[in-house]
């Protein structure tokens, strides 16, 4: 790996995956919690009945929501460093410009703003 914009693109590429999967795992911990609630409401079991594991769950939600912050905060950092070393670290195919990347996002059209004062 000799070019140093490659190897930008690969981290950008190994950070993309890592926060999908970081992004997937706090998804998968909510829908587990919510799943866990409601069904013992649909199947009329009494609240004592799991809460332990319910509490368990949340902790480690939290656990991976403190992580992802993190992870966040290192890919600012990334930018950062990227920047100012001028190495380019877009990935080709990967989920396009994000907000906060230092780019716009392109606009689709799908979304419009609602005037404040609208009923």
């Amino acid at each position: 790996m000799s070019d140093i914009n490659e190897l930008g693109r690969q981290m950008a590429e190994k950070l993309y995956a890592a926060e999908r999967a970081v992004d997937v795992a706090v998804a998968e911990i909510g829908d587990l919690s919510a799943l866990m609630t409601r069904g013992r409401m649909e199947h009329n079991v009494a609240a004592v009945v799991g809460q332990e594991a319910l509490e368990l769950v949340a902790k480690c939600g939290g656990r991976l929501t403190r992580a992802r912050r993190a992870l966040v905060d290192g890919h600012k950092q990334m930018a950062r460093d990227a920047r100012s070393m001028r190495i380019a670290w877009t990935v080709a195919s990967g989920p396009g410009t994000k907000p906060g990347d230092g780019e716009t996002v392109p606009v689709t059209g799908h979304l419009r703003e609602i005037p404040r004062n609208a009923a």
